[in-house]
């Protein structure tokens, strides 16, 4: 690809993704769902994505120091809000089980920056980490709604959240292993930042699509799962 449409395509794709970023919180008070937690908690995530990415809006793509605090902010948040998702969406089982892991995995993020400062080499520790989460418990939750023959808007609405989850996380694996354990050229690195906001793209669509057309929706029974 010609290097004058590679950028053309990074500029674009990257700016639809970061649009999409902030649809989840539009969509929580259009629809009035801010007092549902799991829906809530989907829509803080994608704030978090969105306001990570907001340098490229504000033409502050080139300032280093701004993208380096913003990505290790949002990388101690990441996993700790996919939890919360979780947690307020999980079977009564699984609930039990992430109640147990969220304070622990904060612990560990602790641990891991008092130990290995608060810099890259402990940010890559924490989302390696946290990606394993976000990547067994979607997994858990597609697996969950597939073995049930009727649905609740509430589980509609969730697995499209699973599914978007999976398609980011598991796209970032390989992120992950070109851009933080490896060392990459110019051109590489924007290959991966045009993967990097495809993946944002599509999996954003899929979490806006999920709340848009279930979330809300009469019969939405998910108060088993809310407790």
């Amino acid at each position: 690809m010609k290097p004058g449409l590679t950028t053309t395509l990074y500029f674009i794709i990257s700016n639809l993704a970061i649009l999409l970023c902030f649809v989840p919180l539009l969509l929580l008070f259009i629809k009035k769902l801010k007092y549902e937690k799991a829906y809530l908690f989907i829509a803080i995530y994608w704030l978090a994505n969105g306001l990570m990415n907001l340098p490229e809006w504000i033409g502050q793509s080139q300032n280093k120091f701004l993208l380096k605090h913003c990505t290790l902010v949002y990388n101690l948040l990441d996993a700790p809000l996919v939890l919360l998702v979780f947690l307020f969406a999980a079977s009564p089982n699984n609930k039990k089980a992430i109640k147990y892991i969220l304070p622990f995995f904060i612990l560990f993020e602790i641990i891991m920056v008092v130990w290995k400062g608060y810099n890259l080499e402990s940010s890559t520790i924490i989302i390696g980490a946290g990606t394993f989460f976000a990547i067994t418990f979607s997994v858990i939750g597609v697996i969950e709604y597939l073995q049930k023959v009727e649905h609740t808007p509430f589980e509609n609405t969730m697995v499209f959240v699973y599914a978007s989850f999976l398609f980011a996380y598991g796209i970032f694996i390989i992120i992950y292993f070109f851009s933080y354990l490896s060392t990459a050229s110019k051109a590489e690195n924007l290959d991966n930042f045009i993967i990097y906001y495809v993946s944002l793209l599509l999996s954003a669509f899929l979490s806006c699509y999920g709340l848009w057309q279930f979330a809300g929706k009469p019969k939405d029974s998910n108060e088993a799962f809310i407790s």
